[in-house]
């Protein structure tokens, strides 16, 4: 890892508690249906809910970084692993969100999340199409959100995992993914703003690719570092829970 590492630039999710409801609530759906089976569309689940859809829509792309959901452009949200991996439980250990614990399970997605890079990087014939379709999408959906909200979204990070072609790796890191959203989502906190994350997956797709002139991996690699492997800050003002 980094030997000097930059601090998390950490973001309020706006209205958490209307997000930890709708997430909660969306989580519990999805673990009762079966693979395959589509979920209701984001107007019907916001009305339901008694919420906007904007908070629907946040709830469900955390399901999907979770590796539950699959979203489909114009198709709608479909489930894939009801139940995810194993009980977050088992990963927190019943741990409180707390600087301290936050730092642990930075620690640990990056290490998973530069290996997977590290994997991509040897392996010339891996798909990396999926992830340029992801971007582009999500460089569409930034006019739609507030840049300014903390994100829980690893969408990206996910579809790198299943290029990689490691299977093992991938259901390993749907579960760090899943303990990450569960944490900072307690926590009332996300680290980066989505622009700033969305710039960083740029750059990294680009080196993985190629586009200055010959795939990098090990550029690829440090900038994988710089984007999760980070110092969760111990100032009073991050340190209070909203």
């Amino acid at each position: 890892m980094t030997s000097t590492r930059r601090s998390f630039r950490l973001l309020p999710i706006k209205q958490v508690h209307v997000y930890r409801e709708v997430f909660t609530q969306l989580d519990k759906l999805v673990s009762g249906l079966r693979p395959g089976e589509r979920l209701s569309s984001e107007r019907e689940l916001a009305e339901r809910l008694g919420v906007s859809r904007v908070s629907v829509r946040e709830a469900l792309r955390a399901l999907e970084s979770m590796g539950k959901i699959e979203i489909r452009r114009n198709a709608g949200a479909f489930v894939l692993d009801p139940e995810g991996t194993l009980p977050v439980e088992h990963l927190l250990g019943g741990l409180e969100p707390s600087l301290e614990s936050l730092q642990w399970l930075t620690d640990l997605r990056a290490a998973i999340e530069t290996r997977v890079v590290q994997l991509l990087a040897a392996r010339p014939d891996a798909d990396l199409g999926p992830a340029a379709e992801f971007l582009e999408r999500a460089a569409a959906e930034l006019d739609d959100q507030d840049t300014e909200q903390g994100s829980l979204d690893l969408r990206f990070e996910a579809i790198l995992a299943r290029a990689a072609g490691n299977p093992m790796l991938e259901r390993t890191q749907k579960w760090v993914h899943q303990a990450w959203v569960t944490a900072w989502g307690e926590y009332g906190r996300a680290p980066g703003d989505r622009r700033t994350l969305h710039a960083e997956h740029l750059a990294i797709l680009a080196a993985l690719r190629g586009d200055d002139g010959g795939a990098d991996g090990s550029r690829a690699m440090r900038l994988m570092e710089a984007h999760v492997d980070c110092h969760v800050r111990t100032t009073r003002e991050e340190g209070e829970r909203p």
